[in-house]
């Protein structure tokens, strides 16, 4: 187990992992438990633990913490919330002290919910267990593949985000984060028995393999100057991108539905503090995701200069209003940028920002890899420019998959081309992002093949745009005086 000091290491890092209420039944949620770790080959080593069957997934079962020979680092508990503080005694009996609590039904589930919940704490507490939920999925690590999901993890991507949540929302998407994020490490905070929102952004902001840092928290159950304390050093050094639920009476009351905590801190005072950071707040779970992947893919812009290339005079006339709107603005192309332009520019004069490139590209269909080169090299080259959105062109979609008369080899080997032809931009150092055009299946397939080189695809150019804007105010803001 590796060791830093932070007692959070002891459950990312654990040796061993103990799942109390594994099964081999493909019907019951704890199904995926212990299959993830075996599949995604944990490095530790997992002991299932079910009285009724000697093997799960090809690993010895025992039928009580117990009967384990070895010591166990971390107890992952998935049995009903009723039985839940047996296997908390077991665990104070034989020394663990780390323990996960996936069940629901505490503090969110009525008077006896909230009494066990008190008294699972106060025991916890009392004996020094540190305690992760109750109603809560994660730990994950993708250092050595530590995954604890209901879900049937395919595969992980690594990479330098570290994502603590207060909710499950994300778990249904879980695969989806992982085709389209490289993700370092999550912590899901659940009802937040013990462990809390400043434990994770503490943990976090010290961990050397987190570059970025997104969170959603529903309530403040933590020591609130000491989380905008740390808020306010670590955004500093590393992006991070707040998404607070619960924003009104009402929302709260939904929160404390499934948390059983209701938010109590005045919303416009959160994010008065929160604009006294350099911390980003997302305003839904949409930007929350695009703001995570911006801040992955795109070096931070040094300016607030933006080109906009689109295929659709409508859409760059909404992209450009987009811009103003968001704090960037439209940069002025130098003569060299125009010089280089000319060779594929029609005849009669038109606007070089937002660019048309569907205008022009009327006249470069012979050659439309040299079009695409000389337009995002001549533009990207721009001094004035600081960051660049453009439209994933329609017509890739068309060209690469319903050309019927070639084989879906070479289809893949076109695609395979021209994504390099965008992704290779990626290299003059400033921020280039796409928008889609169609939504259509054909083109996602374009879009997972741009995101795999770590070139971000946005749904519109507002969300493109939106990102950019939010990652520029993160420049100025990062550079204040901490006071």
């Amino acid at each position: 187990m590796k060791e830093r000091g932070h007692f959070l290491d002891r459950f990312f890092w654990p040796k061993s992992v103990a799942v109390v209420g594994a099964t081999n039944n493909p019907f019951k949620p704890n199904y995926q438990l212990v299959r993830n770790l075996v599949r995604l080959n944990f490095e530790g080593r997992v002991y299932p633990v079910n009285p009724n069957t000697k093997e799960i997934f090809g690993v010895k079962a025992f039928a009580r913490l117990k009967d384990i020979p070895e010591r166990i680092d971390l107890v992952v508990t998935a049995v009903p919330a009723t039985k839940t503080m047996d296997i908390v005694r077991e665990c104070d009996e034989i020394g663990v002290k780390e323990l996960i609590i996936v069940a629901g039904g505490f503090s969110e589930a009525g008077t006896q919910g909230k009494k066990l919940h008190e008294e699972i704490a106060s025991f916890t507490k009392e004996r020094g267990i540190r305690t992760l939920g109750p109603n809560t999925l994660t730990p994950f690590n993708t250092s050595n593949n530590l995954v604890i999901s209901y879900n049937p993890v395919k595969a992980l991507r690594r990479g330098c985000i570290s994502f603590a949540f207060q909710s499950g929302f994300y778990e249904p998407k879980i695969n989806w984060m992982f085709s389209h994020l490289g993700i370092n490490k999550m912590l899901d905070m659940g009802n937040k028995m013990d462990i809390n929102e400043v434990d994770a952004l503490q943990y976090f902001s010290d961990d050397p393999k987190t570059k970025i840092i997104v969170m959603h928290v529903e309530s403040l159950r933590g020591n609130g100057r000491e989380f905008f304390n740390t808020l306010n050093r670590v955004s500093r050094e590393k992006p991070t991108i707040i998404l607070k639920s619960g924003r009104t009476p009402t929302g709260s009351k939904a929160a404390a539905s499934h948390t059983g905590s209701i938010a109590t801190e005045n919303d416009m005072i959160f994010d008065s503090m929160i604009k006294q950071t350099a911390a980003i707040r997302a305003q839904n779970m949409e930007e929350f995701f695009d703001l995570a992947k911006a801040f992955e893919f795109l070096p931070v812009p040094l300016g607030n200069g933006l080109a906009i290339i689109a295929f659709s005079g409508g859409e760059g006339v909404m992209a450009t209003d987009a811009s103003e709107m968001n704090g960037l603005k439209l940069a002025l192309f130098d003569d060299k940028t125009h010089q280089r332009l000319k060779v594929i520019l029609p005849t009669w004069e038109i606007p070089l920002n937002p660019f048309d490139a569907g205008v022009c590209m009327q006249f470069q269909f012979n050659d439309l890899k040299t079009f695409f080169n000389t337009l995002l090299s001549s533009i990207s080259d721009d001094e004035n420019v600081d960051c660049t959105i453009m439209q994933l062109p329609p017509i890739l979609t068309n060209f690469l998959f319903k050309e019927r008369d070639n084989s879906e080899e070479m289809n893949h080997s076109l695609a395979k081309e021209y994504v390099e032809t965008f992704v290779n931009i990626k290299k003059v150092g400033k921020p280039f992002a796409m928008w889609r055009s169609s939504n259509d299946i054909r083109e996602l397939r374009l879009v997972e093949m741009m995101e795999s080189h770590g070139l971000p695809v946005f749904r519109s150019p507002e969300s493109a745009i939106t990102a950019l804007a939010a990652m520029n105010r993160y420049r100025v803001r990062r550079s204040y005086t901490v006071q």
